[in-house]
């Protein structure tokens, strides 16, 4: 989203990524930027008179491209359609943000040395543990990115200057109160439904039928009682998730692995589980407040805060920026645990009163017990993909000589297959085939397998996840149909399922037609000895609860209350109701109202930006040099 562009300076990732790749506008879209082959300047683009390198949007397409193959899985799966796209999107980025630091310029915005500096030593990234700036770690870090000190201030600089520029377009973008409403209003409305579930294993089994309707079942559904087609493969693979799971792994490297987390990662914010009654009234909070210290308790309070036209909420397990005002997340936050706190002015025109039961601190995420084994793993698969990655040549070479793959040398840490797979990775026991690394790579090996041919020399196939496979099809045993005396027993029990599932079927639609008509679920259901069960209060995007099926929700939220639906699930069909429409009421949920408002101020502000984004580019007149686009495209 473009409210990374915001945030850019808030964590020292999103800064040192918008620094390094010059990617301030990275995810707008830029319909304004004119393509055009310039001659022969042999600059990838123009702005304003402003030349962009064939580099930089090199050294753009080559993050790009990075991303891409993490997303996919393999850089094999970027195809030349791709490519081209993708550094199209390189250099419309830079277009954008070169357009935008021109107009920066024009209107003579700055940044201070003092806002540099500032800026710079609150960077999470250049403090040690005792959150202070390490000269040490900022000349590391620098350094490990290839960058001098003067080079780095002059890109912060530019950043801090680019983000006056952007936050005074972001300032004025406010939700207005009528769309923030309707949109709470949507997304927590609650539904209940009362719901009759008709098991497909709860119908009458039907009497066997005549031999000859299950002969006519057999030949009807051939691909059921088929057994596939299996492939014999000889595979080998190198594989960082095989070699890891045996190296060694010094405790010291671990360490010292913890200690880089902890310094570069924000520590865990203090929580607080707090009660908290707001009233518009300071007499009526002050009453309220003396009632709750002269020892009543929170059920006591939340009807007292009722009687007095206040609102009582309990607010577990949240930091300080969930709080809906700054004087009350102050006051929260300094308040000591088990005591009546107030009345305080909120900061939104009216009073709170709130007691703290609950302090959880705040500090490092994880103990170094609880991070050592990722961490020991971690660090074991980056020196497996160095070990992959020193032996796949000779593994190419072993291959390219047509060396059987049961002789190649065994210093090379591959893992050996050999066995019958069908086209869903089983066995001929029906059991997943054995193949190690991850699920993808596994995905892999099946699908090379069903395209290889019998008797096709190994070749190497870079894989997911860093690894490489080989293997040989050795034979194809023909997918084949069963003989009806071999599977009469499982004709006979997919024939009575289907009857079963059937008689739901008609029941289920039955009850439906008969609820249109204007009969109650409960009546419909009681002669047919059906039980009704109503579900609790259900949201949109909330998780179904037990007993409610997931594909209930959609069709729940788009009935009038009294309609009807029913719908099939994996086991049974289900007539459900809608009972009741509960409409939120914002007032009582402050918290999530601001929370929601803040949203959605963020998504104006990030339209308004793009907005601007696109004016100031089209003024600047820019030109691409397709020519050498395309030609960085190329593989």
């Amino acid at each position: 989203m473009l409210a990374l562009l915001r945030s850019s300076l808030n964590t020292w990732p999103v800064r040192i990524f918008f620094i390094l790749l010059i990617a301030a506008f990275g995810l707008w879209g830029i319909g304004n930027v004119l393509p055009d082959i310039l001659g022969s300047d042999n600059s990838a683009a123009r702005v304003g008179g402003v030349a962009i390198s064939p580099q930089d949007v090199q050294t753009a397409f080559r993050q790009q491209m990075q991303q891409a193959a993490q997303q996919l899985g393999s850089p094999d799966q970027i195809t030349p359609q791709m490519r081209l796209m993708l550094a199209e999107q390189s250099a419309a980025r830079l277009v954008a943000q070169t357009a935008t630091d021109q107009m920066a310029n024009r209107m003579d915005l700055a940044a201070p040395d003092a806002d540099v500096r500032r800026e710079v030593f609150a960077m999470d990234a250049f403090q040690n543990q005792n959150h202070q700036f390490s000269r040490t770690q900022f000349d590391q870090l620098l350094q490990a990115n290839g960058l001098s000190e003067t080079e780095f201030l002059h890109l912060m600089q530019a950043q801090i200057i680019r983000n006056q520029l952007l936050d005074s377009v972001r300032a004025a973008a406010t939700a207005p109160a009528v769309m923030v409403k309707t949109v709470y209003a949507f997304e927590n409305q609650t539904r209940i439904a009362d719901l009759v579930q008709l098991p497909f294993a709860a119908a009458a089994a039907p009497s066997p039928p005549a031999d000859a309707v299950l002969h006519r079942w057999y030949s009807n559904h051939p691909t059921e009682f088929s057994a596939p087609e299996y492939r014999r493969i000889t595979l080998v693979i190198l594989s960082p998730d095989v070699l890891a799971r045996d190296m060694p792994v010094p405790e010291a490297d671990i360490r010292a692995a913890y200690d880089r987390m902890v310094a570069n990662s924000p520590a865990l914010p203090e929580k607080r589980t707090v009660e908290v009654v707001v009233a518009q009234d300071q007499a009526a909070a002050q009453a309220l407040a003396r009632q709750w210290t002269g020892g009543a308790d929170w059920g006591a309070i939340q009807k007292a805060a009722t009687a007095a036209g206040a609102t009582a909420l309990l607010l577990p397990n949240i930091t300080a920026s969930e709080l809906p005002s700054a004087a009350l997340a102050q006051a929260a936050f300094k308040a000591p645990a088990n005591t009546v706190t107030g009345p305080i002015a909120n900061g939104a025109g009216g009073w709170a009163v709130l007691d703290v039961t609950a302090v959880t601190p705040g500090g490092a995420a994880q103990t170094f017990a609880q991070a050592a084994p990722a961490l020991r793993q971690q660090i074991a698969r980056q020196r497996a993909i160095a070990l992959v990655n020193q032996r796949v040549d000779a593994l190419q070479d072993a291959l390219a000589g047509r060396t059987p793959l049961e002789r190649l040398p065994g210093n090379l840490g591959l893992a050996a297959l050999e066995g019958s797979i069908d086209s869903n990775g089983l066995t001929e026991q029906g059991q997943p085939a054995p193949i190690p690394g991850t699920p993808a790579l596994h995905q892999a090996v099946v699908a090379q397998a069903f395209k290889q041919a019998v008797g096709q020399p190994a070749a190497l196939i870079n894989g997911p996840d860093n690894s490489y496979f080989a293997l040989t099809v050795d034979g194809i045993t023909p997918a084949t149909t069963k003989a009806y005396a071999d599977v009469q027993p499982q004709v006979l029990a997919s024939w009575t399922a289907a009857q079963m599932q059937r008689t739901q079927e008609m029941t289920a639609t039955n009850m439906l037609q008969a609820l249109k008509g204007g009969r109650t679920l409960q009546g419909v259901a009681e002669p047919l000895g059906l039980q009704v069960t109503t579900t609790p209060p259900l949201t949109r995007s909330g998780q179904a609860p037990a007993g409610v099926p997931a594909n209930l929700i959609a069709p729940l939220f788009s009935l009038k209350q009294g309609e009807s639906t029913m719908i099939e699930t994996p086991n049974g069909f289900v007539v459900a109701q809608l009972a009741q429409i509960q409409t939120p009421n914002p007032d009582a949920d402050p918290v999530g109202y601001q929370q929601l408002k803040a949203s959605l101020s963020g998504n104006l502000a990030d339209d308004m930006q793009a907005v601007f984004a696109g004016v100031v580019t089209a003024r600047a007149n820019p030109r691409i040099n397709q020519a050498v686009i395309q030609q960085i495209a190329q593989p």
